[in-house]
Order: structure tokens, then C-alpha cells, then sequence
């Protein structure tokens, strides 16, 4: 039976890792590649123990459906899953956690066995051990790059149990926050951790459309634009929750047309808007 062994190096806690790789919206959005997505079971959020998941997904063109369970939980320290049906004759996939300096060990041991005997000990040799290790990963760098950016824990924050007030288009309303729905994944940022604001324009040719940089205090830009569904209630929001920003800036970034009229909105240190964009955009490029 083949095995795969893979470590990941994390910077950040334990328990974010661990969360991190039950979550399905991120497993989703790692997988895009493949078209990958949960239709059965357990469809959004973090999968728990004895929690199942029915993916869809297309491998070598083809559809397939595996359905598999959450058969060992020991938080953040490992869980397991293991196919019920699906394609394979045999999968079991744990994900262990370990305390390292400076951050987490994640270790993947993936053990597979497909189907049709010695014909499928032979595409499991030469085949399938290596697409399936790239896969895997493909995934892991995913899950390491989104907890080492900081985006993991706002997402983590949106996948537990949260008090929407309101949804509207691409965002909800918590009480003290917003999520963002972008295409495989929702974030959650609490209004009070929202640290500096920018605006501008882009010029998309044959029109402009206005967008806004909200910088975290923990560094995370949430880029979001007119084009977001629900747009106007956002800035609605905005203004009510940041009064310092002034009622006129949709106007001074408007005009002229065709211009990026840059522009600081709120800086709740109050820094000059020099000095807060040298820090914000220090690793981003600017508008």
C-alpha cells in the first residue's frame, strides 16, 4: 500500500493550523485546479469528529465523488479522514500537529490503494503516488501561505458560529465586524481592528471604478471595490463605524475622471498620509 509523508512548516500556532486544514471553503479554494467542491455533508465551515463530506471533483477529466468521514479527532494534535465511497479501494489521511519553535510541524501520512489489483498496484507505483503527493502539497503551501499572512486567522473567525445581523451582497454584518464572501472563501474583520483606510481609482479603460484599501492592525489589506455586490450598504457601514471619515471623499476621488486620485481616508493613529502609506504599502505595491 503506498504511503506519502509530507512536512510543513508552519509560522504561526497550533491551533490555527489545525483548523485551518478542516476547513472546507479553504480545502475548496486549494483545489480550485481540480474543480473541487462539497456537495454532501458537511458543505462549509470547520469538519468536526464523525463529520462527513461528500467532493466532487475532476481528476485525469474525469468526474469523480468521494465521500469521506472524520474517523479520529484530537484537537489540534491530529485528526483523521478516511474514504467511505469513492473511486480508491482504501484512503486514510491523518494530519498531525506538533509545537515547534517559532510555529507548528504539520505532517500529512496519506496511505491510498486503488482498485483492479495488480493493474492498480502498478498506476498506484508510477502514477498515482506522484500526482497525488503534488496535490497534497500544492494544498499545504496554500494552508501555509493563508495562517503565515494573517488572512487565516480572519477566515477562521468567519467559519465559527457568528451572529449575522444583516447580509447584504458580498458582505455580512456582525455585531462588531464584517465578512467579505469572495469567490471560495469568507473573512471576518472585527471594525475596531481596522486600522487605516485608503481610496483611489482605477482606470479600466472605458470607465473608472472606485476601490478602497482597509489595512488591519495586524497588517492584512482588505482590498474590496464598486464592483462588490452590496457596495453602497459597505460604505454605509463604513461611515457609520469610522464617522472621522469624511462625507465628501467619494467626490475628491471621482474627479477628475480617468485620474487614481489617491487618498487617505482614516488613520486611527492619525498619521500624516505620508507616513501611513510608507508603512501600509511598505510590502504592497501602491495603487
Amino acid at each position: 500500500m503506498p504511503v506519502i509523508k509530507l512536512e510543513t512548516y508552519i509560522h504561526t500556532d497550533i491551533e490555527t493550523c489545525f483548523d485551518l486544514s478542516r476547513s472546507i471553503d479553504l480545502h475548496s479554494f486549494s483545489t480550485a485546479q481540480t474543480r473541487e467542491k462539497a456537495i454532501a455533508g458537511k458543505t462549509s465551515g470547520l469538519i468536526g469528529a464523525d463529520e462527513t463530506v461528500t467532493w466532487q471533483a475532476t481528476h485525469f477529466g474525469v468526474r469523480q465523488r468521494l465521500t469521506s468521514k472524520i474517523t479520529a479527532y484530537n484537537r489540534p494534535f491530529h485528526f483523521r479522514d478516511e474514504q467511505l465511497r469513492g473511486a480508491f479501494r482504501f484512503i486514510k489521511h491523518d494530519h498531525y500537529f506538533s509545537n515547534i519553535e517559532d510555529g507548528t510541524l504539520m505532517t500529512d501520512i496519506f496511505c491510498f490503494q486503488s482498485p483492479l489489483g495488480l493493474l492498480g498496484r502498478i498506476v498506484d507505483a508510477v502514477v498515482m503516488k506522484h500526482y497525488l503527493a503534488r496535490f497534497l502539497a500544492k494544498r499545504n503551501d496554500m494552508i501555509k501561505n493563508i495562517a503565515e499572512s494573517g488572512t487565516g486567522a480572519a477566515l477562521l473567525e468567519a467559519e465559527r458560529a457568528l451572529h449575522i445581523r444583516e447580509q447584504n451582497g458580498a458582505f455580512a454584518y456582525t455585531n462588531d465586524g464584517f465578512i467579505l464572501q469572495n469567490k471560495f472563501i469568507r473573512t471576518h474583520y472585527a471594525w475596531s481592528n481596522i486600522e487605516t483606510v485608503f481610496a483611489y481609482k482605477e482606470d479600466l479603460v472605458t470607465t473608472d471604478e472606485i476601490c478602497l484599501d482597509l489595512f488591519t492592525t495586524k497588517g492584512i489589506c482588505v482590498s474590496v471595490s464598486e464592483s462588490c455586490p452590496g457596495w453602497k450598504r459597505f460604505l454605509e457601514q463604513l461611515s457609520d463605524r469610522l464617522p472621522a471619515i469624511s462625507e465628501n471623499w467619494e467626490q475628491e476621488v471621482g474627479f477628475p475622471a480617468f485620474k487614481t486620485n489617491f487618498i487617505r481616508l482614516f488613520d486611527r493613529q492619525e498619521r500624516t498620509p505620508e507616513q501611513a502609506e510608507a508603512v501600509c504599502y511598505a510590502n504592497k505595491h501602491k495603487p
